[in-house]
């Protein structure tokens, strides 16, 4: 009889790559896999998964009451469902997910997506988490985070062994790559891409620097985040709506064809805010990578470490919008360099890679305690 893990998470089950990945490769190992979160109000539906989904219906979309909630019908769930193996999706999951485990004399596994703690700009709600962290850390047993940033910082912090699964995404085959142009013609198209497009993340920058651009170079957003009205508003205001379009979330594939078709893929994080921000190592930046566009980033560790040793992009130093659209301008002038990154993508796409990467968590599944 398989062992059955129940696998917990507050993000959207839809666009949520990380947690998909790691079910499909849990459920090719012969776990049984149920996978718990929030139900949410995309137009597309979770279909086609080798795996079960229960999602709550949790009446706040985010704050304290949304936790709150969700967490009290998580513990219920968790308490009088039986699991071999309960998995915890970041900090705000781990609570119930650890109760229970211990009443119920079940294995636990804590996966740590970010810098969790780091992340929380309002001090009255980090202090909450920091001291859930504080708490429950220290006894975990297997303990899995995204890259080896976090990962120092957790070890030195807890002493406790963490093992690092980067969320790269499969090879892509490309069968079904659409041939159709989804941009206008002859545009240069300057691409912010997935679920966080959220504060100190350089989105304001990006919008600002558009002015600086000549009218062939377009700004797409595409996805979700919480700065998606402000970025609006400013658009509005600065009559930029020609050059800089929104695009709400959509499938993954589905939003892969339109990556493919950009000129270069942005990711400004503010790495003067916060350790979350300095050690961020976001998906988009490896389906940038997949999708075979070159990245132009702030000097984020682990982003740059991977630009420089693929030599697929270039880094700006600060977030001056004229001077951001000058290196923008730079690069497009310089088309031989931009080849050859362009070309560097393809040798870092099969390296960086789910195939590859999942090898790590078979291992750690062989392993737990």
């Amino acid at each position: 009889m398989s062992k059955r893990i129940i696998v917990s998470v507050t993000s959207d089950l839809v666009t949520d790559q990380r947690v998909q990945k790691e079910c499909n490769t849990l459920h090719k190992m012969g776990y049984e896999v149920l996978v718990l979160g929030r139900k949410s109000k995309r137009g597309f539906l979770l279909n086609d998964l080798a795996y079960r989904t229960v999602r709550f219906n949790v009446p706040f979309r985010r704050g304290p009451l949304m936790y709150l909630t969700f967490n009290a019908q998580l513990f219920f769930y968790l308490l009088f469902n039986k699991a071999d193996i309960l998995w915890s999706n970041d900090l705000d999951t781990l609570l119930p997910n650890f109760l229970v485990s211990r009443m119920r004399g079940c294995k636990l596994v804590y996966d740590s997506h970010e810098y969790f703690t780091e992340s929380v700009y309002k001090l009255s709600s980090r202090k909450v988490w920091e001291m859930v962290e504080k708490w429950i850390f220290p006894g975990l047993r297997n303990v899995i985070t995204v890259n080896d940033s976090i990962k120092k910082v957790y070890e030195k912090k807890y002493r406790v062994p963490v093992t690092v699964i980067r969320n790269v995404p499969y090879k892509y085959m490309g069968d079904d790559i659409t041939t159709t142009s989804l941009f206008p013609a002859g545009k240069k198209i300057l691409l912010i891409q997935g679920m966080g497009i959220n504060e100190n993340r350089g989105a304001e920058e990006a919008v600002l620097m558009m002015p600086y651009l000549p009218d062939n170079f377009n700004l797409y957003f595409i996805g979700s985040g919480t700065v998606l009205p402000r970025l609006k508003q400013m658009v509005n205001d600065l009559k930029l709506e020609s050059n800089i379009i929104f695009i709400d979330a959509m499938p993954y594939l589905q939003m892969m064809d339109y990556t493919r078709q950009s000129f270069l893929g942005l990711i400004f994080e503010k790495i003067d805010t916060t350790d979350e921000h300095l050690f961020s190592l976001p998906n988009k930046f490896f389906d940038y990578i997949h999708a075979g566009i070159p990245v132009l980033s702030s000097r984020a560790v682990e982003i740059q470490s991977i630009i420089l040793q693929y030599g697929i992009g270039d880094l700006i130093d600060n977030f001056d919008p004229k001077e951001i659209a000058q290196k923008i301008i730079d690069i497009s002038k310089n088309e031989e360099r931009y080849r050859v990154w362009k070309h560097n993508t393809i040798k870092a796409s099969e390296e960086l890679n789910w195939e590859n990467e999942e090898k790590t968590l078979i291992d750690f599944m062989h392993h737990l305690r």
